[in-house]
């Protein structure tokens, strides 16, 4: 079933990526590659767990389904394998679309808080906050010394939170393709309609 193998081609791709998102949200709570000594300055966007949540835990129901997508009918339906593996694929489109919100909720996570910049000590008035405003900072390097506290705050959450929207994006693609090839399989059950990874 060549839908079936187009899927596993995908579960596969998901895997890696979720163990990204899993880890590039666990660095941004050590800010700067250093323990915090107060939680409460760490940026919101590190506590809505995008990448673990959304690119990670979510993103591992769909890739197991796909994986097991080939050689899958659902043991058949009334004795009927095609219409089996047909139920398979539908089912298959169900956590493709989980997929993509979760990857959705990842991705918009990290688009605010790349927009937002961290939260650290300010060196204006030496309290913690947010001193970035609108993106403001991602074109002038030179505003970064506005962080004095933790050190290196602004790169360290600028590149995590630039992994995760692009594993966010990445997640999305890979889950909307799967969409379309669930349906596909769904609606041609056995017919060579995809072809995708052998």
């Amino acid at each position: 079933m060549c839908t079936g193998s187009c899927a596993k081609c995908l579960g596969g791709t998901l895997i890696p990526l979720a163990v990204f998102g899993l880890l590039a949200n666990i660095l941004l709570f050590f800010p700067g590659g250093k323990v915090i000594d107060d939680n409460d300055h760490l940026s919101d966007e590190v506590w809505y767990f995008g990448g673990i949540l959304g690119s990670g835990v979510l993103m591992i129901f769909p890739a197991l389904v796909f994986l097991g997508l080939k050689n899958n009918d659902c043991c058949g339906c009334c004795g009927n394998e095609g219409c089996g593996k047909r139920f398979a694929m539908f089912t298959s489109t169900i956590f493709a679309v989980i997929g993509v919100l979760g990857a959705g909720y990842s991705f918009i996570v990290s688009a605010i808080s790349i927009n937002r910049g961290p939260k650290c000590l300010m060196s204006q008035n030496n309290t913690w906050g947010y001193p970035f405003h609108e993106g403001d900072y991602l074109g002038n390097s030179d505003s970064w010394s506005k962080c004095q506290k933790p050190s290196d705050v602004v790169p360290w959450n600028l590149t995590l939170f630039s992994i995760l929207l692009i594993v966010g994006a990445v997640q999305i693609i890979i889950c909307a393709i799967q969409v379309i090839n669930g349906l596909l399989g769904t609606l041609c059950g056995d017919c060579q309609c995809c072809g995708c990874c052998g």
